[in-house]
């Protein structure tokens, strides 16, 4: 059940873009099933993926039975080609939007907030996924885009949403981030923003209620019950 009945006054919102504003969760996990079954990885549970992915990167260590574990490099890197012949085209099939972000992108923007976008998706990876964002108008209402390629250390480090901050020249203070993983509130309340979080991508409510978030919604379409607008 959703939470946080207090109304967040901010001058930019910052959003993640997986399970955000896209519904890309499902893709993900198509591709962990496709390189699993071609490593010769058994199948483990989502709880287990989930917990693999916790600090932003995938602790391989979390899935392989312990009779594969010594040939883990060579299997990270064998996964790594896979993915970079499956993802793209994956993504340009079926990725959409999160109902209701159209919407509410447009509704921020006419209030005259600024709105970027902080995601740890590669820099090559980008623009395919800003495909459905494009197609209805929005990609243009994003100010600041920020990618993995654009720092030093991802989520759940601060750095990319204290750029995010600072290449939208508004104060982390008067920010909101929005997200769908315990990474992206880790990240937004370690640069001191206010953190919002989404239950339509990686996490669920238990696990986002443990980092602290301002509020938690069950959708996008629902911001604007929680920040002033």
């Amino acid at each position: 059940m959703p939470f946080g009945n207090k109304k967040l006054k901010v001058e930019a919102v910052l959003f993640d873009l997986d399970g955000t504003l896209i519904d890309s969760a499902p893709i993900y996990y198509q591709i962990i099933d496709i390189v699993f079954k071609r490593l010769g990885v058994p199948p483990v549970p989502r709880k287990t993926l989930q917990e693999a992915m916790d600090d932003g990167d995938f602790d391989w260590d979390f899935v392989l039975p312990d009779s594969m574990k010594p040939r883990k490099e060579d299997l990270i890197a064998e996964a790594r080609v896979i993915i970079d012949g499956i993802a793209p085209p994956m993504f340009r099939k079926q990725i959409k939007l999160i109902p209701g972000a159209a919407e509410i992108c447009k509704k921020i923007a006419a209030q005259g907030l600024k709105i970027g976008l902080v995601t740890s998706t590669p820099a090559d990876y980008i623009s395919f996924k800003l495909v459905p964002l494009r197609e209805v108008g929005i990609e243009k209402l994003l100010q600041v885009i920020i990618t993995a390629d654009d720092v030093v250390n991802k989520k759940p480090h601060a750095e990319p949403l204290l750029k995010g901050s600072k290449e939208l020249e508004v104060p982390v203070e008067h920010c909101v981030y929005v997200g769908d993983t315990r990474v992206d509130i880790r990240s937004g309340n370690s640069a001191g923003m206010k953190t919002v979080g989404v239950l339509t991508g990686f996490d669920d409510y238990e696990a986002l209620k443990k980092e602290d978030p301002d509020a938690i919604i069950d959708c996008i379409n629902q911001l604007d019950e929680t920040i002033i607008i």
